[in-house]
């Protein structure tokens, strides 16, 4: 495909070095001639200076002949107005980033899809939901929903008292509840595996899972019985993430508390959160932090825009007993960093939710939903079968997926079903997908 990404900050950067990759045909437009030069010196990809909404930047960028144009710069306006040229211009597909929440809510009678833009994303708000569903799911390292809330792919730190460890899975005393969900992937030593019958985990395996919530929780609570639940979410940073965080936790049976630095912010956060303790304070304030009576029934969430204060506030949380720590970690050089040193027990960044919000379009026409992994290789895919498509009629035993693909769920209508070897594919299932990066691309041809 020919892709043209507007703006190289961290999210452009991050989805251009993805696609070049997979040897995508990408097109880079930024104002910021350094920015252009770093990407060019470590990338196969055409740069161009400019600005983003300028119609004859955008035709030296091929914008007539190009296949998607994502516009990610840190303007929504440009951002838009970018998109619908793209649409004038016949680009097939549209997306574009935008920072303000009304553009993205349903009630709103303004909408931009009337503009010919595929998809608007707000980042916050993906990122919102990636810390929401890790929240949910006790001793969860990293959770994401998929087919429209219904699945959740949530990985976890295999613990010294997991049951699991007595025997290979297929002769595990709890058959029964494996088999309401699927093992995609483990990792262990560095090394990523998909599991099979004879797999025996160890302790400290890193071991993915997808299944319905409460079918997720229920086996996280039986395969982590030392696993304390925590009754209380501390949020420090009260800006767009914070405050979105806050109003999903709202709706749950955890108390939660907010902090935020500037006045005027905890004020506006005070009003919209109801259910919420809103602090005006800074979560670097030692004495403040001893007051909250942080302890192992907290969870602490750092998600300010300023990466340093974020891990530095999670260690003081940690210091004080909190039960665990999430910090927002933005910057690409400090995330393996932050994780070989496990300054923070999880990380999320928004520009990794951007990317898996918009990366189904790059996939193929049958392709609705593609989640990549932060902890470990691979990505979930949502694959849309229609009539005719290869794989309709087939047992999931004949499918011959590559040995790196494993075939986890397929929503029926309503119905929702465990994908075992002998289950037979319609048309209109929509099914989920698991696969590491190299097997992925022998699929290429079936998923467009």
């Amino acid at each position: 495909m020919r892709i043209i990404i507007l703006g190289a900050g961290t999210s452009g950067r991050m989805l251009a070095g993805r696609l070049c990759e997979e040897h995508h045909d990408v097109v880079l437009v930024d104002r910021d001639p350094a920015a252009l030069e770093q990407m060019e010196s470590s990338h196969d990809l055409l740069t161009i200076p400019g600005e983003a909404s300028d119609p004859r930047i955008l035709e030296i960028a091929g914008i007539r002949k190009c296949d998607m144009m994502v516009a990610v710069t840190d303007q929504e306006s440009i951002n838009i107005l970018a998109c619908a040229l793209a649409h004038l211009a016949g680009v097939p597909t549209k997306v574009a980033r935008v920072s303000n929440a009304a553009y993205t809510d349903p009630e709103s009678p303004f909408r931009l899809s009337q503009m010919g833009i595929d998809l608007i994303v707000n980042q916050q708000e993906e990122c919102a939901r990636d810390l929401f569903n890790i929240l949910r799911i006790p001793g969860a390292q990293e959770a994401v929903d998929l087919l429209g809330g219904r699945v959740i792919c949530a990985g976890f730190l295999v613990p010294t008292d997991c049951p699991l460890l007595v025997s290979e899975l297929k002769d595990s005393p709890h058959t029964a509840l494996l088999a309401t969900l699927r093992l995609v992937a483990y990792s262990r030593n560095g090394k990523l595996k998909v599991p099979r019958g004879d797999t025996q985990l160890q302790i400290g395996d890193l071991v993915y899972v997808v299944g319905e919530p409460e079918a997720v929780e229920t086996f996280m609570e039986t395969m982590q019985p030392s696993e304390e639940e925590y009754t209380r979410v501390v949020i420090a940073g009260g800006g767009e993430l914070g405050l979105q965080l806050a109003q999903r936790l709202e709706k749950t049976h955890l108390d939660v508390t907010l902090m935020e630095g500037n006045s005027t912010r905890a004020d506006f956060c005070a009003e919209v959160l109801p259910n919420t303790l809103v602090i005006n304070g800074s979560a670097l304030d030692h004495n403040l932090m001893q007051e909250m009576g942080i302890n192992h029934r907290t969870a602490f969430v750092a998600v300010t825009g300023d990466d340093e204060n974020n891990i530095m506030s999670c260690l003081v949380a940690e210091k004080m007993g909190a039960h665990f720590t999430i910090a927002r970690v933005d910057k690409l050089n400090y995330r393996p960093i932050v994780d070989s040193l496990s300054l923070v027990d999880r990380m999320v960044s928004p520009h990794t939710s951007l990317i898996n919000s918009i990366y189904h379009f790059v996939r193929g026409a049958h392709v609705q939903g593609d989640r990549m992994l932060q902890r470990i290789p691979g990505e979930i895919m949502e694959i849309v079968l229609e009539e005719g498509h290869a794989w309709t009629g087939k047992a999931i035993l004949d499918m011959n997926l590559p040995r790196g693909c494993i075939l986890t769920t397929v929503l029926r209508g309503d119905q929702l079903l465990v994908a075992t070897g002998t289950l037979t594919l319609h048309a209109g299932d929509r099914i989920l997908l698991y696969g590491l990066p190299k097997y992925i691309r022998q699929l290429d041809s079936v998923l467009s």
